[in-house]
């Protein structure tokens, strides 16, 4: 596979930091913030600054549990050869300040992962699943939850087709979330892509 690919590759699928928000109400969408200048090059291309668009409020039906949440989440990451993914929808999930950080890829210095924001991700990761397809969905999943928040280790399988024979490439995301009450919010997202040298364990695949 071109090491190119692979780079996308790594880019592909999904965060840490949190902003106290007033209780049942949307929080303000913070200012964009500019990437850092090192580590570049984990992606196709250096990231770039956020979309401008507004935080839309969320469907109510996409955040009111934590199977809705993540259904959400890989439904809005997704898209086939041609289509746009829902940015809106996608970003809607969120936390203000919350970011994705992957364990693989390029320019990670001192083993430390780059994070950015949930709109950077779409907009760095955009041409190649319009060019190429990218489906992804969860195969396997695991919770701890006490009280609002959760934990849940996700993994997740991705297609370029819903007709290829065999995923390219499959992973586990870390999801943090938060339940203030009225709606889920995802926090933070790490996630780690499955390499030759780390495959995933029986345990993360039912």
């Amino acid at each position: 596979m071109p090491r190119c690919k692979i780079v996308r590759i790594f880019a592909m699928t999904l965060f840490a930091v949190l902003v106290p928000c007033t209780h049942g109400q949307q929080p303000a969408a913070p200012a964009p913030q500019k990437p850092h200048d090192s580590h570049a090059g984990h992606t196709a291309a250096a990231p770039s600054a956020p979309a401008a668009h507004e935080m839309k409020p969320a469907d109510a039906a996409d955040v009111a549990s934590l199977d809705a949440i993540l259904a959400a989440f890989y439904a809005s990451n997704s898209g086939a050869v041609g289509q746009k993914r829902d940015i809106v929808r996608f970003s809607s999930l969120f936390y203000p300040g919350a970011q994705l950080m992957p364990a693989e890829g390029k320019g990670h210095g001192t083993n430390m992962p780059r994070a950015f924001a949930p709109s950077t991700y779409i907009a760095n990761t955009d041409l190649f699943a319009a060019e190429e397809g990218y489906l992804v969905k969860e195969i396997a999943r695991r919770t701890e939850r006490f009280g609002k928040i959760a934990q849940v280790f996700s993994t997740y399988e991705a297609r370029h087709a819903s007709s290829d024979p065999r995923p390219f490439v499959r992973g586990v995301n870390s999801f943090q979330l938060f339940f203030d009450g009225h709606r889920w919010w995802i926090l933070s997202l790490a996630w780690q892509t499955e390499t030759p040298e780390l495959k995933l364990p029986e345990e993360y695949l039912r």
